[in-house]
């Protein structure tokens, strides 16, 4: 059996682009069109980020500050303390509505003191980002990937997301059923079967399960199965290769599951996959029950909207 993150982190994984660094002179806005999260850290200075609808952030010390899907923003700077900062687009596999982007709050804030594990890696991007040595792009792009995984491993082990996957992943007894049902979607899953390797009993399993991922353990695995089967298929995998791998007897079985939860067929979904350039925002796995975000002006709809498009509800933040 793997680790809590690395099932997710093989299928699901982060890939960033630093597109800016230095002092910030003047405001800057993000949009939130396309499937790029935003990441930011503030090295040194002051700024206030503006969200439509929802309360300003604002940021005086060394920060870290993650909007995991897409999220319209603007950074204005402090005019008595100028901001310095790392910024990168955040793109993960499966796109911004695929499990684990979802599994994450709309916002994360962290002062980077807090990660006390991920200091070397901080210190190495921020030199990395003061120097223009040959290889630069490149080195900044993955310290910035290897930093998400250990803001991941934060999150889950201070228990810092309130519901969902992430929540699953930071209890002790469903964290083992939710890795081993990672590991091995094609498994034929019963509920003793993953209550078994949980330690638990069924009903105290089930119980638990729903009070903390917001959905019950057979319709977390029917979601899981179809994210997989979108990234199979995304991949150029065949149906009848994909079907087997997730844990559906043939290509029809799977068929009626993926129409089901996505609308289409999984040959006409890889075909618009392939049509599109791979942007994660067209008709994953459907329907609603995890826990969300809640209701804030501007980005309700949207949160909605994902999980009608994914059943991978934005994550609560605890």
């Amino acid at each position: 059996m793997s680790d809590r993150l690395s099932s997710l982190l093989a299928r699901f994984s982060p890939r960033a682009h630093v597109d800016r660094s230095g002092v910030l002179p003047s405001a800057i806005r993000f949009g939130d069109a396309g499937d790029a999260g935003r990441l930011h850290l503030l090295r040194a200075g002051a700024v206030l980020s503006l969200h439509p609808g929802w309360s300003p952030l604002r940021l005086a010390r060394a920060s870290l500050l993650f909007y995991p899907r897409p999220f319209a923003h603007e950074l204005q700077p402090d005019e008595a303390a100028r901001p310095d900062l790392v910024s990168a687009s955040i793109h993960f596999d499966g796109g911004s509505v695929g499990p684990l982007a979802a599994a994450l709050p709309s916002v994360l804030v962290l002062p980077l003191e807090a990660l006390g594990d991920a200091q070397p890696t901080i210190a190495q991007l921020f030199g990395e980002a003061d120097r223009a040595l040959c290889g630069r792009q490149v080195a900044l792009d993955r310290l910035c990937e290897l930093l998400l995984v250990q803001v991941l491993r934060h999150v889950i082990d201070h228990g810092l997301v309130g519901a969902g996957m992430l929540a699953g992943l930071a209890d002790a007894r469903l964290s083992q059923a939710l890795v081993a049902l990672h590991d091995e979607p094609e498994r034929d899953w019963r509920l003793e079967d993953l209550a078994a390797v949980a330690g638990m009993s069924r009903a105290r399993f089930a119980a638990r399960f729903k009070q903390v991922l917001g959905v019950a353990p057979g319709e977390y695995l029917t979601r899981w199965r179809i994210a997989l089967a979108q990234h199979l298929l995304q991949q150029g995998h065949a149906v009848k290769q994909v079907a087997g791998e997730v844990g559906y007897a043939s290509p029809a079985a799977l068929g009626r599951v993926f129409a089901t939860r996505t609308g289409s067929s999984p040959k006409a979904w890889a075909n618009t996959r392939s049509g599109n350039g791979g942007n994660g925002n067209s008709g994953s796995a459907s329907n609603g029950g995890s826990a969300s975000n809640g209701g804030n002006g501007g980005k309700a709809a949207p949160a909605r909207a994902q999980e009608a498009a994914t059943g991978f509800a934005p994550a609560a933040s605890g």
